[in-house]
């Protein structure tokens, strides 16, 4: 899975709105072409006939290639397959619900801007007497594009408000989208097309990934359901009235999955309707484990789930004879443990399902190992992994940079000039700790101030390097499109064409020969390319000279796949951790390899809540300090637990019994960026690389946060010359908005919770579904 995967989806969205305007600008461009023919300069209203029908024919074959991509942000089967392939260090999707929104959102903007353009158009026309124009209100081209507009605004209305009505409305309304798909197929087979007149056909566009679409709901379907009974469950009731569901299931025999995915849950008795949740249990479990949060006044389903596990009064009830259906895993995994040294885990609320899954398989895997050997091989092991790293450091280095070394008399190893400034760094700061004198440590700062910008340069160079993916998706775009269209275009065109593909290439080839480790073959095949780029652009830009400014369809193609190819290359690295960790590497000959050690840490709003999971953590943590001890346990595993209930009482009677059940609880707000901090110094006083992820499952708003104390936290990282420690963000965020503001009745007035501790849930009051951005 790429990491910082919020840029990635970034990236990818950029891309996108390339794709878009390419398109709009290419079709647009064909039928200005068509109208400059067609339409005499006399006519009434000339510059509207002129330039209405090319946006519209642009914008119109924009929303087809979203309505091609949409299908394919929504095959679950299909991208829970691909999240331990190589395609998941390339495409960000664990993202493919989030691009799903965003595709989405924006087809439906281009529908309404379109729409009003259009009906102002036609309006204006047939307003100035045009007949012909005004019989098209009534065409049957017209009556199935109403019907478009119409699905478009029901289904984007009901995802905007999706966290304000019932899941199983939501749901009914959002699948008549396959409707619109139909209707949109019959809107260019109308009574003209069927008598012989051309039209750009819609199907075309969309039938394939729509039929990919529905083979892998099939899939789904026939491959991924289960039916189970329920093995337990309790339900549990706050003092500031949350309720929670925890219902642990049999675990069917072929049912396998990871930390981070779920599974959609169907009970005949309730519903027909799937729902999907997080799994809490561990991989190896014999149950699945599921926290259910139950939220809604209208008895959605979580309501009735609730009502079938309890009696009137909120006592638990027997149902082991209750069978349920279960479809699943779907998802992408939260971490690969493989290539981490350590692992920071931050749950919000209900966001502690996936980490406590995490947490669970990893203390299976330390019980299963003798603390004593681990320990010992953990220190061998590190010691192996420095020795590795020291050695791939020799032969790291650019293209260009290993050239020049060959070329010298002495072939001995060279500090770079990056390291050397972070040693000069970490002495200028021991250094700085023992000044007493004002002017010296006035000097002193001003010295490590101008240190940390030159260290930092390299980090923005990096970020502009980001940006190349989307240069080279440009100029694919420009060169399709420009050679493909049967307009006519200046040669002036053709020029900036040129400069931007040699642009372009320039540069990949500082990428490539000047920046990036040259330590695969791929790299040499870089170097191939931009030796050939000189001659294939003297190739071009010869035939753009003597052939019209054209490109046969065989050279476009070959141009296509040149830029293609770098532009892949670029995107792969873009994405791409730039710091390889040689972990899974050197454990691989390691019979007793995992991480080094887990933290988890849980913030919740709601001590009953804590009061009811809690004793599951203790179970296996009380599991994982009988077996290792207390001392050792704890150098593999750390646990805390911040509760904010502003319930004083509550509070208590958490603390009465889990005061000195050691785990760690505080009664406050975590401080993340003192968190974060706090591992990196220890990282940089205990070892001399690490490898960390920081995971958190919560609120968008609270993975923001975390997101920028992170980045904060490796800017001071890289300005101290520690970039040896290495820290990678992955999030699952839960979409709604945070319910409205709960007031209590205390001493005699009202306290209204900060916004703050609204958003430690991550969930919408009348939302029973989670809405994952990795799902």
């Amino acid at each position: 899975m790429p990491r910082e995967s919020s840029w990635y989806s970034s990236w990818s969205i950029l891309s996108a709105h390339s794709i878009y305007s390419f398109q709009t600008a290419h079709f647009a461009l064909r039928k200005l072409d068509v109208q400059l023919a067609n339409v005499p300069e006399t006519v009434n209203r000339y510059w509207w006939k002129i330039i209405a029908p090319p946006l519209e024919f642009g914008s119109m074959h924009a929303i087809l290639f979203q309505m091609a991509l949409i299908p394919l942000t929504m095959a679950r089967y299909t991208i829970s397959n691909l999240c331990d392939s190589f395609i998941s260090s390339i495409l960000p999707l664990n993202r493919s619900l989030r691009m799903h929104i965003h595709l989405g959102y924006t087809m439906i903007i281009i529908v309404f801007l379109a729409v009003v353009f259009f009906f102002a158009f036609f309006g204006l026309l047939c307003s100035d007497g045009e007949e012909a124009f005004c019989e098209k209100f009534t065409d049957e081209i017209m009556i199935t594009g109403y019907c478009i507009f119409g699905f478009f605004l029901l289904v984007g209305f009901t995802s905007y408000f999706r966290h304000s009505i019932p899941y199983e409305i939501f749901y009914a309304i959002h699948h008549a989208v396959f409707i619109m798909y139909f209707v949109t197929i019959a809107h260019t087979l109308d009574v003209e097309a069927r008598t012989g007149k051309e039209r750009s056909q819609t199907f075309k566009w969309f039938t394939s990934t729509l039929l990919f679409y529905f083979c892998d709901r099939a899939a789904m379907h026939l491959n991924h359901k289960y039916q189970t009974k329920i093995t337990g469950s309790s339900t549990v009731a706050g003092t500031n009235g949350s309720r929670m569901i925890i219902l642990i299931l049999k675990k069917p025999t072929l049912f396998h999955f990871k930390p981070g995915q779920y599974a959609f849950l169907r009970i005949n008795e309730i519903d027909n309707h799937w729902h999907p949740f997080s799994i809490a249990s561990c991989p190896n479990a014999e149950v699945l484990e599921f926290y259910i949060e139950v939220h809604g006044k209208k008895r959605p389903w979580t309501i009735k789930l609730w009502e079938m596990l309890s009696d009137a009064k909120g006592n638990p009830v027997s149902n082991n004879r209750k069978y349920v259906e279960v479809m699943g895993p779907y998802g992408t995994s939260l971490a690969n443990t493989e290539e981490y040294s350590h692992i920071l885990s931050l749950g919000s609320g209900t966001g502690i399902v996936p980490v406590l899954s995490l947490f669970k398989q990893h203390v299976q895997k330390m019980l299963s190992l003798d603390p004593h050997t681990y320990l010992n091989e953990l220190e061998h092991r590190e010691v192996r992994l420095n020795r590795v790293e020291l050695e791939i450091e020799k032969r790291k280095g650019s293209i260009a940079k290993k050239i020049g070394a060959t070329c010298r008399s002495k072939r001995e190893f060279v500090i770079s000039k990056q390291d050397q400034l972070e040693a000069s760094i970490r002495e200028d700061l021991i250094r700085h700790d023992g000044l007493f004198n004002l002017s010296d440590i006035r000097t002193s700062m001003a010295r490590l101030r101008k240190k940390a910008d030159q260290a930092t340069r390299s980090l923005y160079g990096i970020v502009l390097l980001c940006l190349a993916p989307v240069f080279g998706v440009v100029v694919l775009g420009l060169t399709i499109s420009w050679n493909t269209t049967e307009v006519d275009l200046p040669p002036s065109i053709f020029f900036a064409l040129r400069i931007l593909t040699i642009l372009f290439q320039a540069v990949f080839a500082f990428a490539s020969l000047c920046v990036w480790d040259s330590t695969t073959i791929s790299n040499y095949v870089d170097l191939v390319f931009c030796l050939i780029a000189p001659f294939a652009d003297w190739y071009w830009f010869i035939v753009y000279e003597t052939r019209g400014a054209k490109l046969s369809p065989d050279e476009i193609i070959l141009a296509s796949l040149f830029h293609g190819y770098m532009t892949l290359r670029l995107w792969s690295r873009a994405v791409c951790p730039r710091h390889k960790t040689w972990k899974k590497h050197v454990d691989a000959t390691d019979s007793a390899a995992n991480l080094n050690c887990l933290e988890m840490i849980w913030t919740t709003r709601s001590a009953s809540q804590a009061s009811q999971i809690l004793p599951d953590i203790l179970f296996h943590y009380h599991a994982l300090i009988d077996a290792w001890g207390s001392h050792n346990a704890h150098r593999v595993c750390r646990v805390s637990v911040y509760v904010t209930d502003p319930d004083v009482y509550a509070c208590s009677l958490l603390d009465q019994e889990f005061g000195s059940s050691g785990i760690k609880i505080i009664y406050g707000r975590l401080d993340i960026p003192r968190w974060i901090q706090d591992h990196t110094l220890r990282m940089i006083g205990c070892h001399k690389r690490s490898y960390s992820l920081l995971a958190f499952c919560g609120s968008p708003k609270l993975a923001h946060e975390v997101h920028k104390s992170k980045i904060s936290n490796d800017m001071i990282t890289a300005i101290t010359g520690h970039k040896k420690h290495q820290m990678e963000f992955v999030s699952e965020s839960y979409g709604g908005p945070s319910s409205k503001s709960k007031s209590k009745l205390k001493g005699g007035k009202v306290q209204t919770r900060p916004d703050e501790e609204k958003q430690q849930f991550g969930l919408n009051a009348h939302s029973d579904v989670r809405y994952r951005e990795s799902a």
